[in-house]
């Protein structure tokens, strides 16, 4: 289950890299749902490109960080350093699932817009179960 998840992890996360990569260049598909919007639809931030792909750049690190976990070799890290980083990036993605508060996550108070359509069908699960295999692989680590 251990190769499983970890696996998995590193698929999702390395498409997600891929994705932010793809917007950093000028990529248009799912761009406008990305980001929150307030109650007339106008969007909370405009990601710049560095922003945009110093997420890419977190993403893969923590692709990277699930494949060490089977490969020691794609980096070289302390196995207990390993195991509480992965803890941590599940953790991360707690954070994100639980929200703001106000536009994004569970507790997320304007729920009408499209993008907090696609944060409610999509975005939090995803965040949930990212955490979700994270503590496991924590566990079994």
């Amino acid at each position: 289950m251990l190769i499983f998840l970890t696996f998995l992890n590193s698929l999702i996360l390395i498409i997600l890299s891929l994705l932010h990569i793809y917007w950093a260049f000028g990529g248009l598909w799912g761009k406008d749902l990305a980001v929150p919007t307030n109650r007339s639809g106008q969007k909370l931030f405009m990601p710049s490109v560095l922003s945009t792909l110093t997420v890419a750049v977190g993403l893969l690190i923590f692709a990277l960080c699930n494949l060490s976990i089977q490969f020691s070799a794609v980096l070289p890290l302390n196995p207990l350093f390993l195991k509480y980083g992965i803890l941590v990036i599940g953790l991360i993605f707690l954070l994100r699932a639980i929200g703001d508060f106000n536009y994004v996550g569970l507790m997320k108070k304007y729920k009408t817009s499209d993008f907090a359509r696609q944060d409610r069908l999509f975005y939090t699960p995803l965040c949930l179960t990212l955490f979700a295999a994270h503590l496991l692989i924590f566990i079994g680590f």
